[in-house]
């Protein structure tokens, strides 16, 4: 009798193949989620521009994005950190280390989050006068309280999820991040604009449902442990140890370029406010709106994927990564390179239409950053990989210069372009960011996302959605809103491509079949 036996190659590719249907599995819907979540966020800023004055719009904006830095700054990275390490530790056979793991790290993000509270709320006079001047301070000052005292709450909640994801289980944060918590805030802040309320309610509609969102995070958790013991349990002092020092060693690189991360999707908002004041601080904000709505996409199927690399790269299938790495990078660019050509040719159309006439005045900072964002979806999840193999250092100096490059050129550009001098500069920080990645990635682990795949459905998707529409846009003279029902055509056509194509792009071309001696041994 003959045992057939898998050659590595052949296993390798059976680790990857599983991986990216556990991907699949849980990232459509988390993808689901990511949707709704993206669709309630972006109504979220259309109701604060249309109930409130542009003021108040863009003074929320500014707090807003300050709050999500400070939230970043308080974690320290240890929601990425447990992520891996839970997941890591799992696929060693090591998960004895992950109950201290949890507790040390959960303690000291909570304690820093008390710390950032306690300076936001010394410093609440002197920012909200930085930000709106004499005549908005007070409104300002009310936010910023509201939020400051919200932070440990929203820092709890996020630990907590992240727990979640690095015990496989994606449920609690598709069902409470991308759908419950996004719906409770669209909700409180629509009754908030209904009935009329102040700039202080109306923050304490925007963080209320974090409040709301942690009691099911914690619910979610214990149910997971009780159903399945064992999961958290301690390890041994010596290992715990070692395990925890490895911890940190990532973490706080990571918590650095989180931090740096996080300040450069908001930190040219605040930027705008304090420089061009807040009403271009809200025509800045709607802008960057559209760009969450394929980064939500993208960040779902790459959420679902951590764990996958991560118990990858921790038994060294490079093989095994490479694919994942390739399916990831071809999902996002299926998923938002659509969205962003359509909003690149009707930028101008869309914020009139959503926002109102004012916020039409966005469209070239909207089309600079839809065409950046193409770049940065097809270079793939780079910096996932980075963190995934344990490279938060890189990481963090590949952030750390994006934000040197945004912040710098905000202050050069913003004083004497406005929001257009605001999209340039975060254009050019998002193509810094990717093309380091890059580099790293090729030399560190010997991957390129990118695949002949790729290039083919590249190509397919500039013809359908840019150069179709954006013939018909600049050579016929009837309304945009015409204009966009001849969509429906690359759209029908679009659809019956994937349709034929779908197994290919589902799981990658058939792999070629060998026979010799490694395929069948005795």
């Amino acid at each position: 009798m003959r045992i057939r036996r898998l050659s590595p190659a052949a296993a390798a590719r059976s680790n990857g193949q599983t991986a990216i249907a556990t991907i699949a599995r849980s990232g459509s819907a988390n993808l689901l989620g990511a949707g709704l979540s993206a669709l309630a966020n972006f109504t979220l800023v259309v109701l604060v521009s249309r109930m409130w004055s542009l003021e108040i719009a863009g003074s929320l904006f500014a707090v807003t994005s300050i709050f999500l830095i400070a939230l970043a700054l308080s974690q320290l990275g240890v929601d990425q950190g447990l992520v891996r390490f839970i997941a890591w530790n799992s696929a060693r056979g090591e998960g004895g280390s992950n109950r201290q793991l949890v507790s040390r790290g959960l303690k000291v993000a909570l304690a820093v989050s008390f710390v950032v509270m306690v300076a936001g709320l010394f410093l609440a006079e002197a920012l909200s006068r930085l930000l709106a001047g004499e005549s908005g301070a007070t409104t300002t000052h009310q936010m910023i309280m509201v939020f400051a005292i919200a932070l440990p709450v929203a820092a709890a909640y996020e630990l907590i999820l992240a727990i979640t994801r690095g015990l496989a289980r994606m449920r609690p944060t598709i069902l409470i991040e991308r759908i419950l918590r996004p719906l409770l805030q669209l909700a409180a802040v629509a009754y908030a604009g209904w009935m009329n309320a102040d700039a202080g309610y109306l923050a304490l509609a925007w963080v209320a449902p974090y409040g709301v969102g942690l009691l099911c995070a914690v619910g979610s958790l214990r149910f997971i442990v009780r159903a399945t013991p064992g999961l958290l349990d301690r390890g041994s002092s010596v290992h715990s140890k070692a395990n925890i020092s490895e911890f940190w060693a990532f973490t706080v690189p990571r918590g650095v370029a989180r931090l740096a991360q996080v300040g450069l999707q908001r930190a040219d908002i605040a930027i705008v406010v304090v420089l061009a004041g807040p009403a271009a601080g809200a025509l800045y904000t709607a802008v960057t709106r559209f760009l969450v709505l394929g980064q939500l996409a993208g960040s779902a199927l790459q959420q679902v994927s951590e764990p996958q690399l991560a118990r990858l790269l921790a038994v060294k299938d490079v093989d095994g990564v490479k694919q994942v790495a390739r399916r990831l990078t071809l999902w996002t660019v299926l998923l938002t390179w659509p969205l962003y050509l359509i909003i690149a040719v009707y930028a101008e159309f869309f914020l009139r239409l959503l926002f109102g006439p004012p916020y039409g005045a966005g469209s070239l900072s909207l089309q600079i950053l839809a065409v950046a964002m193409l770049f940065a979806t097809a270079m793939g999840p780079l910096d996932v990989l980075l963190l995934m193999a344990g490279r938060s250092s890189l990481s963090l100096i590949n952030t750390t210069t994006a934000l040197a490059v945004d912040v710098a050129g905000c202050l050069l550009l913003v004083p004497t372009m406005g929001i257009t001098g605001a999209a340039i500069a975060w254009a050019a920080a998002i193509i810094t960011k990717n093309v380091l990645c890059f580099v790293q990635v090729r030399r560190s682990l010997g991957i390129v996302p990118a695949s002949q795949e790729l290039l083919w459905v590249a190509v397919t998707l500039v013809a359908f959605f840019g150069a179709v529409p954006g013939l018909v846009h600049h050579l016929a003279s009837v309304p945009p809103a015409v204009e966009i029902t001849v969509l429906a055509v690359p759209a029908a056509a679009y659809i019956i491509f994937l349709w034929l194509r779908r197994r290919v792009i589902l799981v990658g071309p058939a792999p070629r079949t060998a026979s010799g001696p490694e395929h069948n041994q005795p």
